[in-house]
This record gives C-alpha cells, sequence and structure tokens, in this order.
C-alpha cells in the first residue's frame, strides 16, 4: 500500500483498503481490494473486472448483490428518484455501485458479470 504524505509536521498516512470477494452465481470466486471512500463497482472496474451497471447512481438497481459477510456504508446520500436505499432494500440485496467497503467483504451479484480482464 503506498503512503500519502499528511503535510508539513505530521506523519505519513497509510491508505487503507479491504480484499472484496465477489462469487460467481454458478460458484466461481475473484478477489481484490477496495478503498472505503470508493464504490464496489468503481474498484471491481479499476481491477479489471466488468460488473453490469447502469446508472451508477443507486436508482436503476441492475448491480443488485447479496451481502454474504463484511461491512459496507453509502458511499454517499442516496438518488433523489431511488426507489429505496441501496442498504434497505426489501429483496435483501445492495447496490454496488453506491456502498463502499467498511472491512473485508463477499458479494454475490445478480446480474452477470466477467473478470479480470
Amino acid at each position: 500500500m503506498p503512503n500519502l504524505a499528511g503535510g508539513l509536521g505530521t506523519q505519513p498516512v497509510t491508505r487503507m483498503s479491504f480484499q472484496i470477494r465477489l462469487n460467481h452465481l454458478d460458484g466461481g470466486q475473484v478477489a481484490f481490494s477496495g478503498e472505503p471512500e470508493v464504490s464496489i463497482a468503481r474498484s471491481a472496474a479499476l481491477a479489471g473486472i466488468q460488473l453490469t451497471t447502469g446508472c451508477l447512481q443507486g436508482r436503476c438497481a441492475i448491480c443488485r448483490a447479496y451481502l454474504q459477510q463484511g461491512s459496507v456504508r453509502l458511499r454517499r446520500r442516496p438518488s433523489p428518484s431511488a426507489l429505496t436505499s441501496p442498504l434497505a432494500r426489501t429483496d435483501g440485496t445492495v447496490l454496488l455501485c453506491a456502498i463502499v467497503p467498511l472491512s473485508a467483504v463477499e458479494l454475490t451479484p445478480l446480474s452477470p458479470w466477467t473478470g479480470p480482464v
């Protein structure tokens, strides 16, 4: 992990990252790193993983996934036109475009995805 300079007279700040594991519905799995301020969908793209995404604002819900393990939080306020919160969906899923990891996480996306490419 790279160190970032904290400014004059301060110690360097270490950038934190967490392991993100994605499960295929057919049983395969891939792992990559994600930072606590970067959405899981964006972290996947940076790792060469192509998730099925749409609006990237938490409205369309095409990036739904089951959270199997770990902790996540919203990256930003939900879109005003979102029908439900990306964390409080009635079907028990989270939206990968709208959440960031707070720990190592394991998720099972419901839409097709490939990677790493």
